[in-house]
C-alpha cells in the first residue's frame, strides 16, 4: 500500500473518530451554544460569580451589557 493511501486511512479514521466522540459529548450535554463571541451568559449582577452584588453600579451594568463590543459605553 503506498503511503498516501496509508496516510488517507489514517486521517479518515481519526475523522471518523472526532465525529463519534464530539456526538457523544453533545448527548451528555458538555458542549454548550458557542455564537460569535463564545458562550454567552446573560448581563448583570445576578450573573456575576465572584462580584459583591452592593458594589455594582450602572457604569458597571452599561460595561457588561456592552461586552464584547469594542467601543465604551456612553456613560463612562
Amino acid at each position: 500500500m503506498s503511503m498516501i493511501l496509508k496516510l488517507g486511512l489514517v486521517a479518515g479514521l481519526g475523522g471518523l473518530f472526532y465525529k463519534y466522540v464530539r456526538k457523544q459529548r453533545e448527548e451528555a450535554g458538555e458542549l454548550a451554544p458557542v455564537y460569535s463571541s463564545g458562550v454567552v451568559r446573560n448581563a448583570g449582577p445576578d450573573e456575576q460569580k465572584f462580584m459583591d452584588n452592593d458594589k455594582w453600579d450602572k457604569v458597571d451594568q452599561a460595561v457588561d451589557e456592552s461586552f464584547p463590543a469594542s467601543d465604551p459605553p456612553s456613560t463612562y
